[in-house]
């Protein structure tokens, strides 16, 4: 008989009953494999739009039950035969995404380190769309010796549990690529946002404007190191306040960390200036509308920007984010808000649902 772990299991349906805290069997980490015991845990945006039902047709029946949590770091107590890189006791952040190679498989993306783009079906620990792979709602998670990353001594599993979004934002910045010196726009100031102003003041950009939605954001944007920050109140023109701000001329690249069903895109085009860029980080609900006449008029670039992976210089952009938490080229403790036991599942998730009111940037799990 399997051991037990607890964990926070969601069945499918709509939060609240959805959730209930359970044993569930302690997976066992086959060849190239590891076990690692989950210290820290987000609860991502994602999370919540599965239990509330937003993005349920996305999860198919035949991986239900589920433990969520894409937002992991802890310590390794097991390894499968074969694995070299890691050993019971070291403490690593986990990159939850797993390309095809990790299973045997060999796309053209996996094998030239794009795996954020395999072709035959990525999966993450804790998003249970292609596989389950139990995430750090759980006490363990299992996962590839190739997605697991040292932690230095002067980084909290916390901080590290954050990584997923640190690495998003290096991601864009590889994309988008600004030179020393540039302005920008970052449009959005939820987590994704606060932890793209750092990432471009370690990039050189200085000169940065963030746009929130609340004022808490707008604190905290600040103190990451946006320059101005724009809040939007009750009639405010996010657009108008940037040209204002700008003197009419716009900025050299805006950094969209909105998505839904939003005219981010479009207020992301009218803040450039000429020959600037957008670069798109937000998850859009179908067709948003864009005007094409700036668009082409003052020949903006827009560029996708779909989570991580290997960055042009042949480095993993987990490794890089790892790197900038090292080195306090960004600071994670301004992100983290909130912080419950699992056994708190039910007020950690309330409070992450109303952000806004509860002032929450981050909820964490956190276990001893």
């Amino acid at each position: 008989m399997s051991e037990m772990m607890k964990a926070i299991v969601w069945d499918g349906t709509t939060y609240p009953d959805s959730l209930s805290m359970r044993d569930w069997p302690i997976p066992e980490p086959g060849p190239g494999w590891v076990l690692v015991n989950n210290k820290a845990a987000g609860i991502c945006g994602s999370d919540l739009h599965y239990l509330l039902g937003y993005t349920r047709h996305l999860i198919p029946d035949r991986n239900l039950p589920a433990i969520l949590g894409h937002e992991n770091a802890g310590v390794v107590v097991k390894v499968g035969p074969g694995v070299t890189s890691v050993k019971p006791g070291d403490r690593v952040a986990v990159e939850p995404l797993h390309g095809c190679m990790e299973f045997g498989g060999s796309c053209p993306m996996c094998r030239v380190g794009k795996y954020h783009l395999c072709q035959s079906g990525l999966t993450h620990v804790g998003i249970p769309i292609v596989k389950m792979l139990p995430g750090g709602y759980g006490e363990y998670s299992i996962v590839h010796e190739t997605r697991l990353f040292h932690i230095p001594d002067n980084v909290t599993f916390e901080e590290a549990a954050l990584l997923d979004i640190l690495a998003v934002n290096v991601h864009a910045a590889n994309i988008g690529r600004p030179y020393m010196g540039d302005s920008a726009v970052v449009l959005g100031c939820g987590i994704i946002g606060l932890d793209m102003i750092p990432v471009l003041r370690a990039a050189g950009v200085t000169n940065i404007i963030g746009v929130a939605k609340y004022e808490f954001q707008a604190e905290v944007a600040k103190r990451v190191g946006a320059k101005e920050v724009v809040v939007m109140h009750k009639g405010t023109d996010p657009v108008q306040e940037v040209m204002k701000l700008t003197g009419g001329l716009g900025v050299d690249q805006v950094y969209e960390c909105v998505g839904g069903e939003t005219d981010a895109l479009d207020q992301s085009v009218a803040m450039c200036a000429p020959g600037g860029a957008v670069i798109s980080l937000g998850v859009f609900s179908g067709r948003r509308p864009v005007d094409l006449l700036a668009f082409l008029f003052k020949e903006v670039k827009i560029l996708a920007s779909n989570s991580y992976a290997t960055a042009p210089s042949g480095k993993r952009e987990y490794q890089i984010s790892m790197d900038l938490l090292r080195d306090g080229l960004v600071d994670h403790k301004n992100l983290i808000t909130h912080r419950y036991a699992p056994e708190q599942w039910r007020e950690a998730i309330d409070v992450a649902i109303a952000k806004g009111k509860q002032h929450a940037i981050k909820t964490m799990f956190i276990r001893e």
